[in-house]
């Protein structure tokens, strides 16, 4: 397969990753956050850190482990750098409605009818390897995050919410958002 035909393999993956009606956000079930077994004063200060860094578009920030939070991994270092280059290309997309943040963490796509007149299909292709790109970032570090600290596997959803509420400090009052369920 020569590159131009794995290039449009690629496009068209994503692109299937993200069709929708209204929006698109990567169908895990997601629980209620549960911070009863975390330090979560660490976790917030931890992802309010990394969240500023990749606001600042700062690719050399390391972040630093924070009272039982461990976030040194080379994955995790990596995954911000790519966040903070591509920080641009995301508040873009904020800024002209045609992406919101999600509670779960991640960035979704709005992918209906005004979104379609708004742009042409090259640019509705980018837009979706833009979103797909920025959300396996995110996964790397929430999950890098969990593995690195010893956290149990249910509480990703509470570093999900974490970065969700640091990230929400970044945003301008016109960007569209979902409402962050309470923590438990």
């Amino acid at each position: 397969m020569n590159c131009a035909m794995r290039a449009a393999a690629t496009i068209a993956t994503a692109m299937l990753l993200f069709a929708g009606c209204a929006s698109t956000s990567i169908p895990f079930m997601r629980l209620a956050p549960d911070y009863s077994e975390l330090p979560a004063a660490a976790l917030q200060t931890l992802a309010e850190g990394i969240e500023t860094a990749v606001a600042q578009e700062d690719r050399d920030y390391v972040p630093v482990n924070q009272d039982g939070v461990t976030a040194g991994s080379e994955a995790i270092r990596q995954a911000i750098r790519q966040r903070a280059a591509r920080r641009a290309l995301v508040v873009g997309l904020l800024d002209a409605g045609h992406a919101s943040e999600m509670a779960s963490g991640m960035i979704a796509l709005q992918t209906g009818s005004t979104y379609a007149k708004a742009t042409n299909k090259r640019e509705r292709d980018r837009n979706a390897l833009v979103v797909y790109s920025e959300n396996q970032n995110r996964w790397t570090i929430y999950e890098g995050i969990v593995k690195a600290s010893n956290f149990p596997p249910r509480s990703l959803s509470a570093v999900q919410d974490s970065f969700f509420r640091a990230r929400l400090q970044h945003l301008k009052p016109e960007h569209k958002r979902e409402t962050a369920p309470s923590p438990s």
